[in-house]
Order: structure tokens, then C-alpha cells, then sequence
């Protein structure tokens, strides 16, 4: 994000996007959902102060607040899951990662494994990735959980599917792995 951005006190949904990277209907989405605090213009347009962003952004990154970041890739595509799962433990990142080939599997791993983050497919036999998401979000304890969509289809309506079932944004395959670490915060 370029000096004059950083120093507005506020923002605009392109401006968020452009500093989370994630797409402006993510920003949007995590506004209406009030995980994101706006402020509304007259003319009906969403606005975000600069603390609320950092705020947000802070909250949204645990890497460093308890440990290894527990990242469960959920995708049936086995050639997928094994680049992404030597991608994160082949670096330096400090993380403990668990695969899932399934919906009904990456449930159960969700208990099981107590995971920060799930990297989660849209796409998959038996159940799609935004009923998979929507039941994660919906559990008492995980709420929490970070769900990142991933899609080798990724279209407006299938993001908004995914977005309306508590991911917080979605990436198309073949995924950008800067983006996705930094998303993680595990790469400035």
C-alpha cells in the first residue's frame, strides 16, 4: 500500500482490499457480517477508519499469539493438498499442519486438531466447501477457526456462497502462494 493511503484516516472498500488482499466483495462482506467495523457516507458509501483496519488486521493474523499456526487444508485433490502442505512446513513458518480429503473427514479434524486456519476447497465429492464452512463457523468452540476458500471455479456467485457461509475471502487455483501466505501471515 502506497505512503498516501497509510496516513488517510479513512479508507475506502478498494483501499481495505487492496491492503488485505483480498477482493473489495471480502471487504464487504466482513462490513456486513460486523467484523469490520464502517462508517456510512451520505451517499451510502462504506468508509473504514485507519485504527479499525489495523485492529482488524491484528485480530485477523494469530500468528504469534499462542504457538505454531495449526493450519488444516481441506481438498480431494491429493496432488493439492501435498504442495500446500510442503509448502508450509518447507519454509521457515512456524506451523503444524493436517490434511483432510473431505468434508466429513475435516469435521472431524476440526475437533480433533483445534485448527487456526482451514484452507478449504469449494469443490468436493459428497459436500461443498461452503456447507463445510458454514457448519465450522456454526460449532461452539471453533467459531474462530479462519476459513480460506479455494477454487479451481471461483465465480461471483460461488464466492458469495462461500463468503455468506463465514469465509472470511476466497482464492482461485491455481493459487497465488505469496497472497496465501501473506493472508496467513506468515510472509510480509
Amino acid at each position: 500500500m502506497n505512503e498516501d493511503v497509510k496516513n488517510q484516516p479513512y479508507l475506502t472498500p478498494n483501499e481495505v482490499a487492496q491492503w488485505m488482499m483480498v477482493s473489495p466483495v471480502t471487504v464487504r462482506g466482513w462490513a456486513q457480517k460486523g467484523l469490520l467495523q464502517a462508517e456510512v457516507t451520505p451517499g451510502g458509501h462504506r468508509r473504514f477508519r485507519h485504527e479499525e483496519v489495523e485492529r482488524f488486521a491484528r485480530q485477523w493474523n494469530p500468528v504469534g499469539n499462542k504457538g505454531p499456526l495449526r493450519v488444516l487444508i481441506v481438498d480431494d485433490d491429493r496432488a493439492i493438498v501435498g504442495f500446500l502442505k510442503e509448502l508450509l512446513e518447507g519454509g521457515d513458518y512456524h506451523t503444524l499442519v493436517e490434511t483432510a480429503h473431505d468434508g466429513f473427514e475435516a469435521g472431524r479434524k476440526v475437533h480433533s486438531f483445534a485448527p487456526d486456519v482451514v484452507l478449504l476447497d469449494y469443490m468436493m465429492p459428497g459436500i461443498r466447501g461452503s456447507e463445510v464452512c458454514r457448519q465450522i463457523k456454526q460449532l461452539p468452540g471453533p467459531g474462530h477457526v479462519r476459513v480460506i476458500a479455494m477454487s479451481g471455479y471461483l465465480t461471483p456467485e460461488s464466492e458469495a456462497e462461500l463468503l455468506a457461509a463465514g469465509a472470511e475471502c476466497c482464492l482461485a487455483k491455481p493459487l497465488d502462494t505469496n497472497r496465501l501466505l501473506k493472508l496467513m501471515g506468515l510472509e510480509a
